[in-house]
């Protein structure tokens, strides 16, 4: 695998303001919202469409060719140097370690330890976009979401569950979903790499 870097946390509230101030575009539905707009919470109600708009945003405005992570990129990256394990910290589910378990919201982002590379919720608070298609990785699975947008069986891949996962099986490291390119979800935000 080429070199890479992955932002610590996900992307903030704090960070998207920025570039919504700076682009104009609409805001996502959940960053004004009560309980979600807090300064240091994952940005959430974001589309594929959206963080990839803020990571060609992002590369015009730091001159660095910032983007999601590829789908290897993410599952090594949230290994921590632990490549047998089932979570990030080890092999069993702990409450103490992430926000998972049908929580009413994101918590602010590094709430909880980073795992072994410095890297902070990579499991739970916020599902993340990847840049692959879920079908170009997931070995002739095809995808069960119905694709909304211009390709019909295209959608991008998902890492790592939410505050709102409940299934310890969607919590796996090595777990992926699929949803379609337009969906903004209150679970789902980004991490951008490089």
């Amino acid at each position: 695998m080429a070199a890479f870097q992955l932002a610590r946390h996900h992307v903030t509230n704090a960070e998207y303001r920025l570039f919504l101030l700076d682009t104009g575009c609409a805001p996502p539905a959940y960053l004004n919202q009560s309980g979600f707009n807090a300064d240091r919470q994952p940005v959430v109600g974001v589309s594929w469409d959206d963080a990839t708009a803020y990571c060609t945003w992002l590369a015009r405005r730091t001159g660095r060719p910032y983007r999601l992570p590829r789908d290897a990129e993410w599952e090594y990256a949230a290994r921590g140097g632990r490549p047998d394990s089932i979570f990030p910290w080890g092999n069993s589910l702990d409450p103490e370690l992430a926000s998972f378990g049908g929580q009413s919201a994101p918590r602010s982002v590094g709430s909880y330890p980073p795992n072994g590379y410095g890297l902070y919720d990579m499991i739970g608070n916020a599902w993340e976009w990847c840049s692959d298609r879920f079908e170009d990785v997931s070995a002739g699975v095809k995808a069960v979401n119905q694709p909304t947008g211009k390709d019909p069986v295209a959608n991008p891949v998902l890492r790592g569950g939410s505050y709102l996962t409940c299934n310890y099986l969607n919590l796996w490291i090595a777990y992926r979903h699929e949803d379609p390119p337009d969906l903004r979800h209150q679970s789902i935000g980004f991490r951008v790499a490089l």
